[in-house]
């Protein structure tokens, strides 16, 4: 198969999909070389840096289509020129003697297979960089490291610069709004009103990432709790829905002790989360799409906080829950439970 055959359909191909069509992968392998967002040769192995190069063709060329290819990003790697893109090499440089870690934790959790020394005042060419919860996931252009091409590095450690330009870690903006975030009540849900904010705040990510549904009927929110029944997954667990995440082809990065830092990260880059809490006795889970200097901006999916209880006459969308407020009932232990969401 080719490009050319993807255009006037509306089939989307994920990594794996890509990878068994060595035609394909050839093609795109050309496209990226030719862009100079890969080096050759052209092998048709769809690996790592064949899938972080197609990754940067998307976001440079605002494709709207992470993680698959589809209609969009097929055309546009047809059309474009090498005059259309930057060409300017992606550059790491290593601020602070560091580790490279093969998974975003601690290093003391890893073997030594998992991990690699760098010095301060390091310099590697990157093919493609990803912020990622206190961490960069980086792919490296050449072998430095045989054949772990993607490794992550401590954002404090390291700087990332196209050119002249730093292009991560970017400052942190004092607030932040994620225009266009669908909101959905669960109080007009057809399974479990009162009890569904879980698998509605899923729906309302999965909707603004633009996850396909898998049926055309009903809404969103009931498909992914009639999925959580049939795969036997507790709507209540936050590993369960993590799984329906990942199922439906996207990617959380939950987290039992999560900072407020990298939850501002996070929805600095445009990304949302979900966040549990105590709002109600049983616990209470919500997208959070903002933060300003006074409080998180969240969708609650049950109407209106306030002490007195729940309005739940009144929408739940863009309200902002103050910071004494989450900490008293996100994080009375100390723990702080975010499911961090993206493709």
């Amino acid at each position: 198969m080719k490009l050319q055959d993807i255009l006037g359909t509306e089939q989307r191909y994920d990594i794996k999909a890509i990878s068994t069509d060595e035609e394909l992968t050839r093609q795109i392998q050309v496209i990226l070389i030719n862009l100079t967002l890969l080096d050759p040769p052209a092998d048709g192995k769809f690996g790592p840096k064949s899938t972080a190069a197609l990754h940067r063709f998307q976001t440079l060329m605002e494709c709207g289509e992470p993680g698959f290819l589809g209609l969009k990003t097929a055309k546009k790697l047809i059309e474009t020129k090498r005059e259309d893109i930057s060409t300017d090499v992606l550059i790491l440089k290593i601020t602070k003697e560091t580790i490279l870690k093969l998974r975003p934790v601690a290093s003391s959790q890893l073997s030594d297979a998992e991990k690699q020394g760098v010095k301060a005042g390091q310099e590697f060419k990157l093919l493609a960089y990803e912020p990622l919860r206190g961490h960069i996931r980086v792919a490296f252009r050449a072998d430095e490291f045989g054949e772990q091409s993607v490794w992550y590095v401590f954002d404090q450690h390291a700087e990332i610069y196209q050119g002249k330009n730093l292009v991560c870690p970017k400052p942190r903006p004092q607030s932040i709004k994620l225009a266009n975030f669908p909101y959905r009540s669960q109080l007009d849900n057809y399974y479990n009103p009162t009890g569904s904010c879980n698998v509605t705040s899923i729906a309302m990510c999965l909707q603004y990432l633009g996850i396909r549904r898998r049926t055309s009927g009903g809404q969103f929110e009931d498909e992914l709790y009639e999925y959580a029944l049939q795969k036997g997954y507790s709507r209540w667990s936050p590993y369960d829905l993590a799984k329906i995440v990942k199922d439906y082809g996207a990617k959380d990065y939950f987290a039992e002790r999560a900072t407020m830092e990298e939850l501002q990260d996070w929805l600095a880059d445009g990304k949302p989360a979900v966040i549990h809490g105590y709002f109600t006795s049983f616990g209470h889970v919500m997208p959070v799409v903002g933060y300003d200097e006074q409080g998180l901006l969240v969708h609650d999916p049950y109407g209106e906080w306030f002490s007195s209880g729940y309005r739940t006459d009144l929408s739940g969308a863009y309200l902002r829950y103050s910071y004494p407020l989450i900490r008293r009932v996100c994080m009375p232990d100390g723990d702080f439970w975010v499911h961090f969401i993206t493709t």
